[in-house]
Parts: C-alpha cells; structure tokens; sequence
C-alpha cells in the first residue's frame, strides 16, 4: 500500500487497510534523544517491556537512554549488566527498540570512558544536583571529561544547571511549596551552568550537547557558541515547549520537574529557536514516577514526568495551529539526532492521521506509572501506526 510521506514522497507500507491508507501521512519514525526507562533499580515505575510500548505509541522507533539508575551508569561492567537486563526484557515483549546507551561522568571514571567508547552513544555530566555519584561539580574535572570525550570523539551531554547557585537558593526557602521550585533552580542557574560548559567546548574542541534548555538565558548562549563555529547543540522538552510554570496552579507536583517550568517568554524563546534552527532537538525527558510518590508533599516529591507517548500528538497539535512545520519535526525529532550522535539510518515510519483528533487518557497510557501532564488535553494529529523494522504495530 502506498502511504502519502510529509514530503509528498510516496512509501510502500505492507497490511494497511486500503480504507484507511488515504487518510495517513509517514514520518520517519522518531529519536527520542532523553529516556529514563528506570532499568536497573526502578521497575516498578518504568522497565524496558512497558517503556518500549510507550516508545512504539508515541511512535519512537530509537532511544537513548540516561546512566541515573541504581546503580549510576559509571563502569564499563555496570553497564555491560544494564545491556543484558534492557535485552531480556524487549525480548518478552518483541519489540526490537534502537536502543543506545550514555555513560555517567564521575570525578574519577575517565578510565571507564575509554573502555566504554564503543558501547555509548555518549557521556552525561551533571553539573546540578543529582542523585547518587553523578554530581560534577569541580571546574577542573569537568575539563578533564570534557578532553577525554574529545579525544574519544564522543558526545558530552550536560545536565546545566549550577550547583552552587540552587544550594544558596534553598536557603532562602525554609518551607517550600513546589510553586518556589522555579525560585530555587532559577534561570541564573542554568544560565551561569550552559555558559561554563560552553567554555568547556571552546576550550577542548568537544561536542557539547545542552539538555533540557529550558531558558531565554540558555537559547542565547547556544545561538553565539553556533555563531562561533563550536559544536554545541541543544535539546528541549515537550514539557518546556507546552507548559509554563501557571500549571503547578492545576497540577501541582505533577508539574515538578528539573529544570523547572518557565515564565512564558522562555517558552517563546524555545519555539523560535526551534525555527531558527538553533534548538537542534526534541527529547522528553520521560521520568515516570508513581503517582504516590509524585503526590508527596515537596520538596519530598521527585522531579520528573512521562512524556514519550505523547510528544508526537503534541507537535502534530502545533503543526495543525500553524506553529511548527512538519519538516521541522522531522528536523527536531529524527534528522538532527542522527547528525548529532551519529545514528544510522533505520527506514522506521510512524504513520499518522493528522486530521484526527485525541483526548490523552490517563487509563490509556502504556507507560508503566500510567499518568500525564497532559492527561485530558485534545490534540490535533494522531499516530495510528508504528513500523519498526517493517514490522507494524497498530497504536
């Protein structure tokens, strides 16, 4: 059957019903660039077999996935474990997901990056708090991961946020409720993070990829460091594009997450810079946690929403307000991800109605934790079909 491409290029696509087939548009399948699938240490709010099906209906064919398990990422035998778990568990379910994997950076594993270079897609620094040993704070460390990852041709990833300034910031909160979540990782702590690792970049030549640039303040520096010729790249969220910090009025801690929700001039900044090209990329940070625990009272409550089933519907609702152009989400979601990490080419489609409209469910997520930000929102665009190497999963 042949299925209309957002190009206006034509795919053969097999066991489609010809009823249907006039009604969908392929896209290549997406990258999601930031997963936590919870595997090792936190199945029981995310594991490899229900985070692969919340990938394939949210038509993520690819993932690449983050080193903050239990136990961190951070050697070349905790990881090569990592790999066997992530392949039992996708072998249960048949689903054959492109999965890549980052290292975390610690202030003595350098010798684990090189024994690794060929295993990951990458290596994350936390420059903000984290948890476990995942913290890397000293300048002069950073640097020293920064060279190695240059020499091994290998991506630095950065959580940028700065340590330093959110500690000074609690102090000003001795009782906070989760609407100061924002006030305690202000912007000026991304902001004087992103500029550090930028330095970084210029100073050792490595590819430096910003995670979750949430900041009029970040969306700036990234501009001047592509204006200077650096190899920096920046990625963006769903929920950073779609909500503002008005929702913690609604969801509450439902909406607490790291880096915080913005004003919405930063949101604006975000989507203009999706246009003028100088935010590269779209991950979720998908971060499911219970709802019981999601519901504790903050600061107790962790930081984090799901987000891979639902960031397509998403941009296809943008899409469909005149907001974004479907070749920009093939840009932001699949094209700029290969560049930046290297990634071949799969032939992987997601076949949507773009016409038809959805209302997100909590009680029809496949995600394990079974809740969404964005739960009751109705969108404009709809993924009907998922192929993975050519096999087709009905969504």
């Amino acid at each position: 059957m042949k299925i209309k491409t957002y190009n206006n290029l034509e795919v053969e696509v097999e066991n489609i019903p010809e009823s249907e087939a006039a009604s969908l548009t392929a896209l290549p399948a997406l990258i999601d660039t930031h997963v936590h699938f919870r595997t090792p240490g936190a199945e029981y709010k995310e594991n490899w077999e229900t985070g692969a099906q919340a990938a394939i209906a949210g038509g993520v064919t690819s993932v690449l996935d983050m080193p903050n398990n239990t136990p961190s990422i951070t050697t070349e035998e905790i990881l090569d474990e990592k790999i066997k778990l992530v392949d039992e568990q996708l072998a249960k379910i048949n689903i054959p997901l492109h999965k890549y994997f980052y290292l975390g950076a610690t202030a003595d594993n350098l010798a684990e990056i090189e024994k690794c270079k060929d295993k990951i897609i990458g290596v994350k620094i936390f420059m903000g708090a984290s948890t476990g040993n995942l913290l890397v704070s000293d300048y002069e460390i950073q640097k020293k991961i920064f060279q190695k990852c240059a020499e091994l041709n290998l991506v630095v990833a950065v959580h940028a946020e700065d340590d330093d300034i959110i500690n000074a910031e609690k102090n000003n909160f001795p009782n906070p409720t989760v609407e100061d979540h924002g006030k305690i990782r202000p912007n000026r702590a991304a902001k004087v993070a992103a500029k550090k690792a930028i330095e970084l970049a210029r100073e050792t030549g490595a590819t430096l990829y910003i995670l979750h640039c949430s900041t009029l303040e970040e969306v700036e520096l990234v501009r001047r460091a592509k204006q200077d010729g650096l190899k920096v790249f920046a990625e963006t969220t769903p929920h950073h594009l779609f909500l503002t910090e008005t929702a913690y009025e609604t969801l509450g801690t439902k909406a607490q997450m790291n880096p915080p929700l913005r004003l919405q001039n930063d949101q604006d900044a975000l989507w203009q810079a999706i246009n003028d090209g100088i935010i590269d990329t779209v991950g979720t940070d998908h971060a499911p946690h219970t709802l019981q625990e999601k519901t504790s009272p903050y600061p107790q409550s962790p930081s984090g929403v799901p987000g891979i089933e639902t960031y397509l519907p998403l941009l296809l609702d943008a899409h469909s307000k005149g907001k974004i152009s479907l070749e920009k989400i093939v840009e932001i979601t699949h094209t700029n991800a290969q560049k930046i990490f290297g990634i071949k080419e799969t032939g992987d489609l997601v076949l949507v109605n773009l016409e038809e409209t959805k209302t997100i469910k909590n009680e029809s997520l496949k995600t394990k934790c079974r809740w969404s930000p964005f739960a009751g929102w109705t969108l404009k665009g709809v993924p009907k079909y998922t192929v993975l190497n050519k096999i087709i999963y009905k969504i």
